[in-house]
C-alpha cells in the first residue's frame, strides 16, 4: 500500500522526473552551444576573446556544476518520493550521518534499532534521509511485502544514490548491504529490482506512465 499523505505533489514528481531525463543534460548542452565559440581557431579581437579549450572551460564550467548539480539532486528527490511513499515513517534529510541518527533514535512512530545502525554503519557525510519501509502490495496473485530499514546517500555532482538496506530480524538490525540507484535507469523499476517489490506513486486505469 501506498501511504498517500507521503507521496509528493503530481507537479513535483513530473518536475523531477523531467530533470533527470531531460532537463539537467539539456542544461548543460546549452551551456556548451552557448560558449562554443570559445573553441574556434579565429581569434575575435573586436570582443577581446582568445579562444581555445581553456577559455571555453572557463565559460562552460559553470553551466556544468549547475546541471550536474540539479541532475543529483533530481535523482536523490526521485528516491526519496518512492521511499517516502512507502515508508511507515521517515527523518528528514541531512548533511551528516549523526542528523539522520538523532531523528531516527527519537522517532515517535517506530523504534529504531539504533545500536544496530550504528554497528553496521551509517554514511557520514552526503545527501542523507532515512526511512523504515513497511508496506505490501498485490502483484498478480502474489501479495509482496517489504519490511526494511533504508538510509540513503545522495553524491553531488553525480546521478546516483546509494542506498543501505539493513537486515532485519524482527525489530533488530543484523547486517547491512548497499545498491544503488543511478541514470538512466527508471526509478520504480531499479526499486523494483532492488527490493523485489512493485514501487508505483501513480496509477493510471488504462496502460501506463510516469512511475506506473
Amino acid at each position: 500500500m501506498v501511504y498517500f499523505e507521503h507521496t509528493p505533489d503530481y507537479g513535483a514528481y513530473l518536475l523531477m522526473l523531467f530533470l533527470y531525463y531531460v532537463g539537467a543534460i539539456a542544461l548543460i548542452l546549452y551551456g556548451a552551444y552557448i560558449n562554443r565559440k570559445f573553441l574556434m581557431k579565429k581569434r575575435f579581437v573586436w570582443v577581446d576573446m582568445k579562444p581555445g579549450v581553456v577559455p571555453f572551460l572557463k565559460k562552460f564550467l559553470p553551466w556544468l556544476l549547475i546541471g550536474l548539480m540539479i541532475w543529483s539532486f533530481a535523482t536523490f528527490k526521485l528516491t526519496d518520493y518512492y521511499l517516502s511513499s512507502y515508508s511507515f515513517t521517515f527523518s528528514g534529510t541531512h548533511l551528516t550521518g549523526g542528523g539522520v541518527v538523532d531523528d531516527l533514535a527519537g522517532n515517535t512512530k517506530y523504534t529504531f534499532d539504533i545500536d544496530g545502525l550504528k554497528r553496521f554503519g551509517v554514511p557520514k557525510f552526503g545527501l542523507l534521509k532515512g526511512y523504515k519501509l513497511e508496506a505490501s502490495e498485490r502483484e498478480g496473485l502474489l501479495i509482496k511485502n517489504v519490511d526494511q530499514t533504508v538510509v540513503i546517500q545522495g553524491y553531488p555532482f553525480l546521478p546516483v544514490v546509494k542506498l543501505y538496506i539493513y537486515d532485519m530480524k524482527g525489530n533488530r538490525v543484523v547486517g547491512v548491504h548497499t545498491a544503488y540507484m543511478y541514470f538512466p535507469r527508471s526509478p520504480s523499476d531499479r526499486l523494483r529490482q532492488i527490493f523485489d517489490f512493485p514501487f508505483a506513486l501513480f496509477y493510471w486505469s488504462e496502460g501506463g506512465g510516469p512511475g506506473a
